[in-house]
């Protein structure tokens, strides 16, 4: 559907991460509090611009929490790749912002991390394109039918983005542990000479 951004061809070891991946998970804290203050408003029949306005923030606060997300996941990726890696995290979280070109660019970034991880085949993931249907959407079905709904299925995505990312990135560190173990410093000094064995006194050996 859509084509990856162009990855940098040049065969270059990677490095471990600086960066921790992100709490996807905490996102569906926003979930749940956009959950519960639609049921308040039913059951307790609260007022509903006062209660609009708490929805517009809990929403509003969960979607920058997911720029967040895909902000962290570019910044691994640049970390990991020496800096070969095309997106940056701060240009992977302010192209949502663009009015319509943000409709591309959800399937443009999931894309090129799809295609970065399989090209390095430490694991294996599906296509970004897939991926950023999903998120189209749950970008749809937020913003015309539940937000509720439209984060869960935006973390869903993004919970599996960061397992793969979260392999990726152990098996970096993995493969640096398995060389094997420097020389030790001590075997290029100086030799001393071995001390005579300690003999044990007995009471015999003052007769």
């Amino acid at each position: 559907m859509f084509d990856s951004l162009t990855i940098t061809p040049e065969i270059f070891e990677e490095l471990p991460a600086k960066s921790s991946p992100p709490w996807v998970w905490f996102g569906f804290i926003f979930v749940v509090a956009f959950i519960v203050e639609e049921t308040m408003i039913v059951l307790l029949e609260l007022d509903q611009s006062a209660s609009g306005i708490v929805l517009i923030v809990i929403a509003l606060s969960g979607w920058i929490y997911w720029l967040f997300c895909v902000s962290r996941f570019h910044k691994i990726l640049g970390e990991i790749s020496r800096g070969h890696y095309p997106i940056t995290g701060a240009e992977a979280a302010l192209k949502h912002l663009i009015p319509f070109y943000n409709l591309v660019w959800i399937f443009r970034w999931p894309a090129a991390i799809s295609d970065y991880l399989n090209r390095r085949e430490r694991v294996t993931m599906v296509s970004g394109n897939l991926l950023g249907l999903f998120l189209l959407l749950s970008l749809l079905v937020g913003r015309f039918f539940d937000a509720g709904i439209g984060l869960t299925g935006t973390f869903l995505v993004g919970m599996y983005i960061s397992a793969k990312l979260r392999k990726h990135v152990e098996l970096i560190g993995g493969s640096r542990d398995q060389l094997p173990p420097p020389p030790d410093p001590a075997m290029f000094g100086p030799v001393s000479p071995e001390a005579p064995p300690a003999t044990l006194q007995t009471g015999s050996d003052k007769i």
